[in-house]
């Protein structure tokens, strides 16, 4: 049996993580991955390194809301995003690199100025 555990959530995504069978499982906003250790750390790269700019300049003309193609292994899909669910999409698989520092938004805490 697996008990889930939550790494990371945002207001269209949650990314978990299996101890038992060692796999992380990212819901964002339609789609599902199930994915490795090794497959959850490719992606995170991957996603980390695409170039926002210059997909908004490539696809400047289309006819499509979302210009920032994410490919799949399935030749006739493609993952579209725009600019904020893609900086969302980061920060929600940013937790898998263990050494890290905190941003100032991760942190979950109430203040109260007296």
């Amino acid at each position: 049996m697996c008990n889930l555990k939550v790494l990371n959530r945002t207001s269209n995504g949650i990314l978990l993580f299996c101890q038992h069978r060692e796999m992380y499982q990212l819901l964002f906003n339609n789609l599902t991955f199930d994915l490795s250790g090794i497959e959850m750390t490719s992606f995170a790269n991957y996603i980390d390194q695409i170039d926002i700019d210059y997909w908004e300049r490539e696809y400047k003309y289309s006819i499509y809301e979302k210009k920032i193609p994410i490919p799949t292994l399935q030749s006739n899909f493609i993952i579209l995003l725009n600019r904020k669910e893609l900086e969302e999409l980061r920060f929600l698989v940013d937790c898998v690199s263990e050494d890290r520092i905190l941003k100032p938004m991760e942190i979950n805490y109430k203040i109260i100025s007296n």
